[in-house]
């Protein structure tokens, strides 16, 4: 594969970079303050089938406005799952509310161990490196923390051009924009239908990268971390 390509083009969260909090201790911290003590490996288990059972809802989601009745329908899931009493509403707004508090702290996103060697291999060999993201400015802002700004030839993100993946349209701006022809360049995301297969449907070649394993039969190339790539770049 490596002769075919100019470029690699990255997502960001779950791919270079990870929340410090995941969503199974989000959504512990909410259950407590019902005073419901969960089961972490079985929420954990429930969360990572949610991941799968909405990823095609979610990469219908145009506007980041329109994400809450999927976060509704995905806490139900996991509530249903775990057999609580909770009451639905509260846990739905304790869930932002926590979240909240914490995300826009950017010392609270953690690059992941592989993700700065893979993009300083990568360059050293050549080839152009990107970023695609449906983010706010908050993923520049942590960009630069993590000093991963500067390794990069063009990031595009959604809320800057008001377009959002899986639409083909975002990756082919980008690929616009480093002058390589979509059918050169790698994208490398998490998400199976709003990462692959957006990129997919663009022109690019793709590989979903599932640290968590959420989609053990996925059609598609897959790598448990970036240190995987090296089996086809």
């Amino acid at each position: 594969m490596t002769e075919e390509l100019d470029a690699v083009v990255f997502d960001a969260g779950k791919t270079l970079w990870d929340f410090k909090y995941g969503a199974d201790e989000l959504f512990s911290q909410a259950l407590q303050r019902q005073g419901i003590s969960a089961d972490r490996t079985r929420l954990s288990a429930l969360v990572k089938e949610a991941e799968r059972r909405f990823d095609e809802h979610y990469s219908k989601v145009d506007d980041p406005g329109q994400e809450k009745p999927i976060w509704v329908e995905f806490g139900s899931f996991v509530l249903d799952g775990l057999g609580v009493a909770a009451d639905r509403e509260r846990f739905t707004d304790d869930c932002s509310e926590i979240f909240g508090k914490a995300v826009d702290d950017v010392s609270n996103w953690k690059a992941y161990p592989d993700a700065i060697p893979t993009l300083d291999a990568l360059r050293a060999r050549g080839f152009r490196l990107g970023m695609i993201s449906n983010a706010s400015e908050l993923a520049r802002r942590v960009l630069r923390n993590l000093d991963m700004e500067r390794r990069f030839d063009f990031v595009v993100i959604s809320s800057e051009v008001g377009m959002r993946k899986p639409s083909p349209e975002i990756f082919r701006m980008a690929m616009r924009q480093a002058g390589v022809h979509p059918h050169r360049a790698l994208y490398v995301g998490d998400r199976l239908a709003i990462d692959v297969k957006g990129a997919r449907r663009a022109g690019m070649q793709a590989v979903l990268i599932d640290r968590e394993d959420i989609y053990p039969d996925a059609d598609a190339i897959r790598i448990k971390d970036l240190n995987g790539l090296t089996r086809f770049l």
